[in-house]
């Protein structure tokens, strides 16, 4: 991030936590959606490859919320802390499924959502790592 971006907050907030927001939200929106009846999934744990994709694309816009709103936030901080609140947020989701009668709560869910955002944690970080050498 330059100091251009933090001197505009305006901005910054648009360019980078309006995106996790928005992208947070659009999770929840669609693990409490009411969902028609689907096919089988044609590919053998499709469903828990969409868990961690959607996970792992959610840790990285957090990642760039929490860089910008924490600037003085060491990276590697602030990897963890996207990393714990990525995969909270998809035990949360799992949690509130449970309350509803027409979704169904998983426990491997989470673990794929974990996992998800523990890839993405995990890129991010060998590329911060490339970037000091």
């Amino acid at each position: 991030m330059t100091e251009t971006e933090r001197s505009a907050p305006t901005a910054g907030y648009l360019v980078y936590v309006a995106p996790a927001v928005l992208y947070v939200g659009a999770v929840f929106y669609a693990g409490l959606a009411r969902a028609p009846d689907l096919p089988a999934p044609e590919v053998q744990f499709q469903d828990k490859i969409g868990h961690a994709l959607a996970f792992g694309l959610m840790a990285y816009v957090l990642y760039r919320a929490i860089r910008f709103l924490g600037p003085k936030l060491a990276a590697r901080r602030a990897l963890l802390v996207s990393f714990v609140l990525a995969s909270a947020l998809g035990g949360l989701l799992e949690l509130v499924q449970l309350a509803t009668s027409y979704r169904n709560a998983e426990l491997l869910d989470f673990l794929a959502d974990a996992v998800g955002a523990g890839i993405v944690a995990g890129l991010i970080r060998s590329r911060l790592r490339a970037e000091r050498e």
